[in-house]
Parts: structure tokens; C-alpha cells; sequence
């Protein structure tokens, strides 16, 4: 049974998450919607673009461009939006693996508020987005779609799942076989399988143009607040590891947890993947626009 932090995963609100299509705009324009009435439209009009969805009118739109029917129904002036046949694929491939609801399911709620932003932010930009869903199998699947109706269908999908507390694996490469070897991959997750998932991530590489790694972290996880003996019980395969509690056994905790880091980080330099570890006291923008640079510039 979920427990009460996983009832709901809260998304961002519509303000940030315009906030922060708008912030990445400039970082994700490889195949991005124009509106009808641009210059770069009316030069190529009718080549290689399709209709794509619909926006208020601006100044400087073409009056050919509003959709008059839109218009009656909303009572204000409505266009055409287009985008070139072209666009982008995307995959964002999320961690639902019981790992990612320890300590309050904090992880996970992070998790998925950034799922959803990438999302919407694709989306805004014209690009196809979709979306997997793994813990030892596939859980959820959303197949790409483009538009911003399509992220209702995101969110609705990010909203309703629920990983469970306990007995859940993680299996990343179960994923492989869904992706088309085409288009941008981006896996979000704490990476705490069997050698951090590397071997899976080397699948995945071999199914799309581009790969990007978000590796969520949470301090408090190494933290074990109690004192005396007890045993550790792995979420995922229920294996017990006695331990004795107290300051020397958390700074081992760090310590190992930043070496599975550096491995991580190691295979995906090495790999060309785009890496970022986040810890989640970071928000959820400040990350994805560091790591989107960070991209971008290598």
C-alpha cells in the first residue's frame, strides 16, 4: 500500500512552469514551433511546415494566420501556430523503483516536479515528448505526442503513479526495448541499482541520438538518526545488513555514496551522456537550467 507522501506528487504551478519554458527556451531550440505570422514563416510558407496548435493574437501576427472559428468560440483573436515536420524526440525516462520513496518520498516528489517541467517546456517548444515509467519492470507508459494538450496526458500519467515502498527493484533496462533509436533520452533517478545502472545506461545509448543522466540525491538518506544496534533493510530486495549507529557509520554512508557518484559520473563522461547530480535541496529550475547548459556546451 502507498503511504500518505505518495497519495499525490504536486506538480509545479502553471506560473513556474511558464517560468521556466520561457528561462529554457534558448537551450532547447533545436526544432522550435514558429508562429504563423514570423518572418521565418512568410519566407518558407507552405514548405516543410504543418500546423501545430493554437496561441492568442499578437501584434505583428498575419491576419491570414487567425483561425476565425477558435476565435468566435474564445472571443478573442486566435492564430495558427506551426512547426517545422522536423522536430525533436523526446523520452523522459523516470525512476518509479521503491529507492525513491524513502525518507518521506522526497526524491520522488522532486522527481517528478521535474519531469514535468522538462515536459511542458518541450512541449511549448514544438518538440514530441513521451514518457516511461520503471521500477523492475516498465510501470507506465505515455507514447509522444507534441502539443500542449499532450502534457495534460503527461501530467495526468505523473500524478497517478505511485511507487511502492518496498519490493520494487530497479530494472532501467527494461526501458530499452520501448525507445527507437531515435531522439533525446532523459533518465531521472537516484541510480542505486546493481553498478549504479551503467551497464543498462549502455543500452540505452545504443537506442537514442542523445543521453541525458539527472542522478537525484537526498543528504538525509545518509542520516540514520538512531543510536545503538539495528538493521538496514534494502527497499527494494528486503536484504538485511546489521549495523551499529553513529557518526563514523553516517560519514561511511557519505563517503560510499559520493564514490557511486564519481562512478556514475565517470561512465557518463566517458560516454558523451550529459550528467547532473542533483541534490534535492537544489530547486528543481536552478538544476535543470544548469544541467541544460552544462549540456549544451559540451
Amino acid at each position: 500500500m502507498a503511504t500518505p507522501a505518495l497519495i499525490r506528487a504536486a506538480l509545479p504551478g502553471e506560473s513556474e512552469l511558464q517560468s521556466f519554458a520561457r528561462a529554457a527556451a534558448h537551450l532547447l531550440v533545436e526544432r522550435q514551433p514558429r508562429s504563423g505570422g514570423s518572418r521565418a514563416v512568410a519566407r518558407r510558407a507552405g514548405i516543410g511546415l504543418q500546423h501545430f496548435d493554437h496561441r492568442d493574437y499578437a501584434p505583428g501576427d498575419e491576419v491570414r494566420h487567425i483561425d476565425w472559428r477558435h476565435t468566435a468560440r474564445s472571443r478573442r483573436p486566435i492564430v495558427r501556430r506551426f512547426e517545422l515536420e522536423s522536430v525533436t524526440d523526446w523520452t523522459l525516462v523516470l525512476d518509479a523503483s521503491s529507492s525513491m520513496t524513502v525518507d518521506g518520498a522526497a526524491k520522488w516528489r522532486s522527481a517528478v516536479q521535474a519531469a514535468a517541467a522538462l515536459a511542458y517546456a518541450l512541449l511549448h517548444l514544438g518538440h514530441r515528448v513521451g514518457m516511461l515509467a520503471f521500477g523492475f519492470r516498465v510501470l507506465a507508459e505515455c507514447a509522444r505526442g507534441r502539443g500542449q494538450h499532450h502534457y495534460a496526458t503527461i501530467a495526468r500519467q505523473l500524478t497517478t503513479l505511485r511507487p511502492s515502498p518496498a519490493g520494487e527493484r530497479s530494472e532501467l533496462g527494461a526501458c530499452a526495448p520501448r525507445l527507437h533509436g531515435d531522439g533525446s533520452v532523459v533518465v531521472i533517478g537516484d541510480f542505486l541499482g546493481d553498478d549504479e545502472m551503467r551497464h543498462d545506461l549502455g543500452r540505452l545509448l545504443q537506442r537514442c541520438t542523445a543521453l541525458h543522466v539527472l542522478q537525484v540525491g537526498d543528504a538525509a538518506e545518509t542520516r540514520l538518526r538512531l543510536a545503538g544496534e539495528f538493521d538496514l533493510v534494502d527497499v527494494e530486495t528486503g536484504a538485511r545488513l546489521p549495523v551499529r549507529a553513529g557518526g563514523q557509520v553516517d560519514a561511511l554512508a557519505t563517503l560510499e555514496r559520493a564514490a557511486m557518484t564519481g562512478r556514475l559520473r565517470g561512465f557518463c563522461a566517458r560516454s558523451g551522456v550529459a550528467f547532473t547530480a542533483w541534490d534535492i535541496a537544489l530547486p528543481w529550475q536552478h538544476m535543470l537550467l544548469r544541467h541544460l547548459i552544462q549540456a549544451r556546451g559540451n
